[in-house]
């Protein structure tokens, strides 16, 4: 069976809806506390924490609104029912918070989607209320993730399976390393090129869409022998 994997913010959501939010509502803070994660100083956890105590006391609504304003790629919505003709389970592993993603894939109808993230509880002050983060799938060696992708992924899938992953950015250096399809853009295309990870470079879902409907077409479709090895490992560790 193939199964597809797709990161959120900046792929199955056409921006970075967390990335976009944390700058409006913390400002300069909030790049300053990201540049850590970039040069790898902070964790996926220490840094979505801190983001979330920068924005400070808000009213919900307001952020709510904020991410009203966000859409999904165009081509997204086609892709789930091209998956689902063909029996293809598809599953949203996002590093970023459940109060947006969910919204946003309510918004499109597609919230019977399985999908996972961070949980964001808001702990009141007065009319306002502070956002406080929670790591339900957090795994203690993967400091790439707060949400560990590569853990839903092996957990969702088995032995015969052919795992496809789509996805753009840090987050997703984690589980590209396990799939045997990889669709890149952004900076994952860089780090695939750095790590000689074999993959497609897309813009919208409608490429991904193509390229699948190309890969379905072969007789027989190949597992990529890094990541079946990997994966193994990972099975034989625990």
């Amino acid at each position: 069976m193939v199964r597809v994997f797709c990161d959120f913010d900046g792929t199955v959501a056409a921006e970075d809806v967390g990335n976009r939010l944390f700058r409006h509502f913390a400002g300069p803070k909030a790049e300053e506390i990201v540049k850590g994660y970039l040069d790898g100083t902070k964790s996926a956890v220490e840094c979505l924490s801190q983001e979330c105590a920068a924005v400070g006391a808000v009213s919900v609504a307001s952020l709510e609104t904020f991410v009203d304003q966000f859409s999904l790629d165009p081509y997204f919505p086609g892709f789930v029912e091209f998956c689902r003709g063909r029996g293809m389970p598809i599953t949203i592993l996002s590093d970023g918070l459940d109060f947006y993603v969910g919204r946003l894939l309510r918004k499109y109808d597609l919230n019977d989607l399985p999908w996972f993230a961070n949980h964001a509880t808001f702990e009141k002050q007065g009319t306002l209320a502070r956002l406080v983060p929670e790591f339900p799938y957090a795994d203690s060696e993967c400091l790439q993730c707060g949400n560990c992708k590569r853990n839903h992924m092996l957990t969702m899938s088995g032995d015969d399976d052919i795992l496809v992953y789509v996805g753009d950015g840090i987050s997703d250096r984690c589980p590209v390393r396990y799939a045997d399809v990889v669709f890149a853009k952004r900076g994952l295309i860089k780090y695939c090129q750095s790590e000689n990870i074999t993959f497609y470079e897309f813009s919208t879902f409608l490429d991904v869409q193509q390229r699948v409907e190309k890969i379905l077409l072969q007789k027989r479709i190949r597992k990529r022998r890094e990541a079946e090895m990997a994966r193994r490992e990972v099975y034989l560790q625990g």
